[in-house]
């Protein structure tokens, strides 16, 4: 009789754990009161099971929070973008028709011009982040050798800027617009916070299980490691020295995209000795030409 109860008891302890493990934190076991390890075992079931669903029902909350904070975020900014314009306008006129030896005034406009400007960046930056590119849709085959030679070619970098390139065998399936977005926005970064006379940049890629990790690391000032999670939030802005222009808005949404995808970034750093930046990329790949399988670097 008495191993027929335990049999029960544990077959329940292993229903309660089957079902935590399928995030149903609805059930609770019953304790007998005999202080057993039976007993001890559906304590410790019953509050890891409440302080868990305690966190499903916090992070359910945070998330509709966030999603009615990106579309007031959206309303707001589209509500901007057009009386912006206005300003902008106006502004352009005033400096037109205000005398051009009245210094003081000219000054004023100029700075006036300035502030819209940066509201203008500010409102364009909140709607491309309201509005995201779905990253699972439109994959394509991507040579990434080839796509990363192409945004360097294309941006058209300073002569003091000396990117290497790792040489990789892969063609992944992704988003091309998406990931062009991604790698551009940590390539630019890299180069606008570089403190040194030659700015560095190093972009890797390798195979780790079932992933490419795509690493892009710089010779910049680095980021202390309070600040290396919080850069990734909306409208947060890391610039110790206060000589850079940023909304904040970047890298949130870099990983805003990255994640929709199921994917991930992060950064690692020294301060002092530059930072590097990791994201993946899911492995759906085909190897590429021979010309391609080394690892030698080639310095763009």
């Amino acid at each position: 009789m008495e191993n027929n109860i335990q049999d029960d008891r544990l077959s329940k302890i292993l229903d309660m754990i089957g079902g935590m493990a399928a995030m149903d934190f609805s059930r609770s076991l019953d304790v007998n009161g005999r202080n057993d390890l039976l007993d001890a075992i559906c304590l410790g079931l019953n509050m890891l099971s409440e302080e868990l669903n305690e966190n499903v029902v916090e992070k359910q909350k945070l998330d509709q929070i966030n999603k009615r904070l990106e579309k007031f975020a959206y309303s707001t900014a589209h509500d901007l973008k057009s009386p912006l314009n206005s300003i902008s306008g106006l502004v352009y006129l005033l400096a037109h028709t205000v005398d051009r030896n009245n210094t003081d005034a000219q000054e004023l406009i100029i700075k006036l011009a300035s502030t819209v400007d940066k509201m203008k960046n500010l409102v364009h930056g909140i709607l491309e982040y309201s509005v995201l590119s779905d990253p699972t849709e439109q994959k394509t085959a991507i040579d990434l050798h080839e796509i990363i030679n192409e945004i360097i070619e294309t941006d058209r970098l300073d002569d003091n800027v000396v990117i290497d390139v790792s040489k990789c065998k892969w063609i992944i399936e992704f988003n091309r617009t998406v990931l062009v977005r991604i790698l551009r926005n940590l390539i630019s970064n890299a180069v606008k916070y570089c403190d040194k006379p030659e700015c560095r940049i190093g972009i890797d890629i390798k195979e780790e299980d079932d992933k490419i990790v795509i690493s892009v690391s710089d010779n910049g000032p680095g980021i202390p490691v309070i600040e290396q999670e919080k850069i990734f939030e909306l409208f947060h802005k890391y610039d110790p020295d206060g000589t850079h222009e940023s909304q904040g808005i970047g890298l949130a949404t870099v990983k805003n995209l990255l994640e929709s995808a199921g994917e991930r970034i992060w950064v690692e750093s020294v301060e002092g000795q530059g930072a590097t930046f990791y994201f993946t990329i899911g492995m759906n790949i085909t190897n590429k030409s021979e010309k391609y399988s080394d690892n030698n670097k080639v310095k763009i």
